[in-house]
Formats: C-alpha cells, structure tokens, sequence
C-alpha cells in the first residue's frame, strides 16, 4: 500500500501542478501579451479535476474528509463501533455507485463520439476519472473495512483503543 500510496500522491500532485502551470500560462499570455489561449481553461479544468478526485482517495487514507465528531465522541463503544461499520459499508457502495455511473458516463460519451469544444478532445477521456477515483475510494474502504473488521482499528482515529474495552 505504500507503492500505491507514493503512486496516488504523485499523480495527484503532478497534475495539480501541471493545471497551475496551464493557468498561470493562460494569464500571462492574456494579460501581458494580449492573446487568450482558449484550449487553456479545458487542459486546466481537465487537470484540476483529475487531481481533484484522484485526492479523494488520498483525503479518506489519511481522514480528511469532512466529519462531524460531535455525536461520535459523546456516544459509547457499541455506538462508535456500529457507526463505523455503517460508514464503510455506505462507503464501499458509494464507490461502486461512483464506477458503475463512471463507467456508464464513459462509454456513453465514448460512443457518441463527444469532443471537447476548443480541442475537439475525447470527453470521454474526461469522464475517465470517474471509475478510476470509484477504484481508488473502493481499495480505501476495503483497506479501512479490513483494518476495521479484522485487525479491530478504530479507523476513524487509527488507533485499536475501542476494542480494547
């Protein structure tokens, strides 16, 4: 998992930058040299959104997500553990609902043939993210389910201290 998580960081980081670097291209040829690169802002929403998604893998690993503690802290053991267990399961449907209309988002415009407007690039190259950021969440709530339901972690605060008691 330590590949994969090189891998991910990567990939996330390298785009995001790479967006930046198409949007700050795009500036400065507008409003320096006076010339608007119009292909700019689809590479630079492309870029971004990959990044994007392929950080929500990253976010849930290192539990970053929005949560609302609140509940969770005040309620018991028995509360903690069910919460948890409803949240990786809610959690691993989500991500085959994420690769199952991903899936269907890219295929369709696969077979439609839809190009972007600028560059008349595949859009479904696009919507590629889709499956591939509902794999990476999916091998995320596995890996929590796993540490979860076999190693008895506590995979909201990554520590075993509720099964202990």
């Amino acid at each position: 998992m330590k590949i994969f998580d090189l891998i991910e960081s990567a990939f996330s980081a390298i785009l995001f930058l790479a967006g930046i670097g198409v949007s700050l291209y795009s500036v400065f040829m507008r409003y320096v040299m006076g010339s608007s690169q119009s292909w700019a802002t689809e590479i630079f929403t492309m870029l971004l959104v990959w990044a994007i998604f392929i950080g929500f893998s990253s976010a849930l690993k290192e539990d970053k997500h929005i949560a609302i503690d609140i509940i969770y802290d005040r309620a018991g053991p028995t509360f903690q553990k069910v919460s948890q267990a409803v949240t990786l399961l809610i959690g691993i449907a989500f991500s085959v609902f994420i690769i199952w209309s991903g899936y269907d988002m890219v295929m369709t415009a696969y077979a439609q043939q839809i190009k972007t407007i600028d560059l008349g690039f595949p859009i479904w190259i696009n919507y590629l993210i889709m499956p591939i950021a509902g794999i990476l969440l999916l091998i995320r709530f596995i890996e929590k389910a796993y540490r979860f339901f076999i190693k008895k972690e506590d995979v909201t605060h990554g520590e075993d201290i509720l099964w202990k008691q």
